[in-house]
């Protein structure tokens, strides 16, 4: 007996035999599917994961009980917060004094060489009455150095020139914002 074969549409448009168009699906390809789906499963949800982590803004709280020095700004004594704006190496820092609702902003950068800190901390260099933000330590981050003014670079000149002269370092404990 012989076998009929009608022409059909191929899904390229072309005209081909039916028997032709069944011969032509590919064995294994639900194995290959099987297989795939979990890894593109796994890569979706991770590239999903990155980007809430990299626009969660970290920052400090810390009660500093003397005036500060923040680039060409004095805030008073008080509650300050210090938030990082972005998860760069470097970047803006607010600087912020909830009681008197005073903001600063001033670049930073992260400090190499140190290891992730396990508590929050403000550091300070002190030059006679003057104090200016040196560091911000983000628990579970690298510590943060805050760029020195032009005011406090000229302030440190003049003093080392004088009386060979080392800025005093204090220390301001904190928790996390």
């Amino acid at each position: 007996m012989r076998r009929l074969h009608l022409p059909t549409i191929a899904p390229d448009g072309s005209l081909t035999t039916l028997r032709s168009f069944l011969n032509t699906r590919k064995v294994g390809s639900m194995r290959k599917q099987i297989f795939w789906l979990p890894v593109i499963l796994m890569a979706v949800f991770g590239f999903a994961v990155v980007p809430a982590r990299a626009q969660t803004v970290y920052g400090v709280r810390a009660e500093v009980p003397f005036d500060f020095i923040v680039g060409n700004n004095t805030l008073p004594a008080g509650k300050i917060t210090v938030r990082r704006t972005n998860s760069g190496e470097a970047g803006p820092l607010e600087v912020s004094n909830l009681n008197e609702r005073q903001l600063t902003i001033r670049m930073g950068r992260r400090m190499t060489g140190t290891e992730a800190s396990a508590r929050g901390k403000l550091v300070f260099r002190r030059y006679g009455n003057k104090h200016y933000l040196a560091e911000v330590w983000i628990p579970g981050y690298k510590a943060i150095a805050v760029l020195k003014s032009k005011g406090e670079k000229a302030l440190e000149n003049e003093l080392r020139l004088a009386k060979n002269y080392r800025p005093m370092v204090v220390t301001v404990f904190a928790t996390i914002d």
